[in-house]
């Protein structure tokens, strides 16, 4: 039987698109399915370059000392014009290497078929192979309201739309650690709560040392060993109450604790592809999933 496509990817982030290059450039017919407008996953539009970009920019500005006199929504929308000029090189990597591209949002009907359903309805389409990228999403714990405009996480934070004093950072993985450095070169007052002992346990001794102390020299207020015991939001602000009998209030809180797959919706379970509890695609060392003809790469 003769599929509409040999290979169909779902995702257009790097690891995504890496595949669908790599695929095409050996000769088989690739489709892209996104479901966004734009192409360039979360690396493009919520993380990596929104992120470093405004890292760089705030260095440039304190150098000159002009950090704590530029506002937040300034610095975004510089990275907006970064991320525009991104799309465009990444768009015309699908135009030149005949990558067709399907947006919409995809599951699986059965094992070889794929819905897209895009606002104008469903398309069904076959394909020999299937790469699933689709990342992963901040985790939002059911006893935290996310809907409050002070509570944000590492998407909405893009969308912040003014500039707050006093910034309490939850989880100080590799992106909260990022956005303190960020925030406080910008002279904020920022809490980062940290629920290990120790930053980016991961890391060499000598580094993580290093960062601490430079974190804590600028001004950020570490918080080891602490765990919240709820989060109430209100017009004024955020209360951060801990588990230690500590409240840390802050004008805004940014969670950073946690990933979760971007899997549900998909119908991965009812072919048969297994999940873990955080939503995440197992697979073996090939990264294929229990289906062989069904891979996934990246965060997911």
């Amino acid at each position: 039987m003769k599929r509409d496509f040999d290979v169909m990817v779902i995702g257009s982030g790097p690891g995504g698109e890496g595949a669908a290059m790599k695929l095409s450039k050996e000769g088989k017919r690739v489709a892209m399915v996104e479901r966004f407008a734009r192409v360039g996953g979360n690396c493009t539009h919520r993380g990596t370059i929104p992120s470093k970009m405004l890292r760089h920019a705030v260095q440039r500005l304190s150098q000159g000392s002009e950090a704590q006199k530029v506002k937040y929504p300034d610095l975004l929308k510089l990275a907006q014009g970064v991320i525009t000029r991104q799309v465009d090189l990444r768009q015309g990597f699908y135009d030149r290497n005949d990558v067709s591209l399907i947006h919409g949002r995809a599951s699986f009907s059965e094992a070889n078929t794929l819905r897209v359903h895009t606002d104008s309805g469903e398309e069904t389409y076959t394909a020999d192979h299937f790469i699933i990228a689709t990342g992963a999403r901040s985790y939002h714990p059911a006893d935290i309201d996310f809907k409050h405009p002070r509570i944000l996480d590492s998407d909405t934070i893009l969308q912040l739309k003014d500039t707050p004093k006093v910034m309490t950072i939850y989880g100080a993985g590799v992106i909260g650690c990022e956005y303190a450095t960020i925030f406080k070169r910008m002279g904020m007052k920022v809490n980062l709560i940290n629920t290990r002992p120790q930053l980016l346990s991961f890391l060499d001794e000598e580094i993580i040392d290093a960062l601490a102390y430079h974190l804590r020299e600028n001004g950020v207020i570490l918080r080891h060993n602490e765990e919240y015991e709820r989060v109430e939001a209100d017009d004024q602000g955020v209360r951060v109450f801990l588990k230690s009998n500590k409240v840390v209030f802050s004008d805004v809180l940014l969670w950073c604790q946690g990933r979760t797959g971007n899997s549900d919706g998909m119908g991965l379970a009812e072919i048969g592809v297994g999940l873990d509890s955080k939503g995440n695609i197992k697979v073996n060392e090939f990264y294929q999933t229990a289906l062989p003809h069904i891979y996934a790469v990246g965060d997911i």
